[in-house]
């Protein structure tokens, strides 16, 4: 699927088609096929969303769990308030609800009825059918209309789309779950700011905040820059990322623990942000998406798309100016111990350790830095 936009968000793959057993939406186990989806455009938020596509024809979209974001929205979205997904010939279907504050249990966010003269102002933007439409929705309205249903139900909204289509189900996602949820967020801005991390090499979630981290020295996991692209010793900017940030990433990899490479932080852990490498990447002072892209494409032609995809995300730190200059933070998570260590652009391998990013002296280090790892 190409990258989609909608607004300030987008939209990507960022995994193909993976088979396996999965739990649809009457938490049943059964087989079938999963797509998952990048959803970028905001501030630190990482949020990956999986499509999955049962042997027997249903489907079901929702978040996946490897997320950076507020906490809010993991808990009422991650598990809960998926969008089941029904077969009818060669289209599928579901139904079309509004995540609203329940009435009957407190703080408990549910789906609940949508009525069609209010979906721009449930869903807090406007023209939601068109813009459905534009992502392949066939038709939107109740489900009487759209499926001659004569149920109880029949009333209750329901879209339609060509049952090949990807980008729909998300879009519907996207839409009619998460951007609700967003706009309750502001609403309550005590939650805005309560960011955790849950990932599949996660146990537990992980707490962070910017002004927390540059509360720390540089150490074992975290590491500051100025730029991605500028080096100070060529004193030039480069077609790919610097050889010093390179390394370092291929030290986190091959590291211990999770760990931070935050950019647009000078040696006095001031907060610069990265105005300077946008007008390098495009000429531009508010080029995030362009910035965003070349990053990535960087990441994805030196380690390759899996790695980037499953151990490697980017966000960022409003520092005042929003996407016009923030702070980029990568976020790395180590791979698995059983896994190839990673090499840099030279073929060398990098560890980590309380000093820095550095080769193994010899042979005996590196095999003890694996034990260690393996041990971790």
């Amino acid at each position: 699927m190409d990258e989609i936009h909608i607004g300030q968000l987008s939209i990507r793959t960022v995994s193909l088609e993976e088979e396996g057993v999965f739990t649809d939406a009457k938490n049943e186990e059964k087989n079938g096929k999963s797509y998952k989806f990048l959803l970028d455009g905001v501030s630190k938020y990482s949020i990956i969303i999986q499509l999955v596509e049962f042997d027997d024809g249903t489907a079901i979209v929702g978040l996946e769990g490897d997320y950076i974001g507020p906490r809010y929205l993991f808990t009422h979205l991650y598990s809960r308030l998926r969008i089941g997904i029904t077969p009818l010939d060669l289209k599928k279907w579901c139904e079309i609800r509004v995540p609203k504050e329940s009435p009957s249990k407190k703080d408990r966010i549910t789906a609940q009825k949508a009525s069609l003269d209010l979906l721009d102002e449930d869903f807090g933007m406007n023209d939601v059918i068109s813009t459905l439409k534009q992502f392949g929705i066939l038709d939107i309205d109740t489900r009487e209309s759209v499926l001659g249903d004569s149920s109880n139900r029949r009333n209750h909204l329901a879209a339609i789309w060509d049952a090949n289509s990807l980008v729909a189900p998300v879009v519907v996602f996207v839409i009619t779950r998460l951007l609700p949820l967003m706009h309750l967020l502001v609403v309550n801005p005590e939650e805005k700011d309560d960011i955790i991390y849950y990932g599949p090499n996660s146990k537990q979630e992980k707490e962070y905040s910017l002004d927390r981290l540059l509360q720390d020295d540089e150490n074992s996991n975290l590491e500051f820059k100025e730029s991605a692209f500028f080096s100070p010793d060529e004193k030039t900017y480069g077609e790919n990322i610097t050889h010093n940030l390179e390394r370092n990433i291929v030290g986190m990899l091959n590291g211990i623990v999770e760990a931070h490479i935050l950019i647009g932080i000078n040696k006095h852990n001031n907060k610069n942000g990265v105005a300077k490498d946008f007008q390098f990447v495009d000429g531009k002072t508010n080029a995030w998406d362009s910035y965003l892209l070349k990053l990535r494409s960087s990441l994805i032609n030196q380690f390759g798309l899996g790695i980037v995809t499953n151990y490697i995300s980017i966000g960022w730190e409003d520092i005042g100016y929003g996407k016009d200059n923030p702070v980029v933070d990568i976020f790395i998570r180590p791979i698995p111990e059983d896994q190839e260590l990673v090499k840099d652009r030279n073929g060398e391998v990098w560890i980590r350790t309380l000093n820095g990013t550095q080769k193994p002296y010899s042979p005996d280090e590196l095999n003890e830095y694996k034990k260690l790892k393996k041990i971790k």
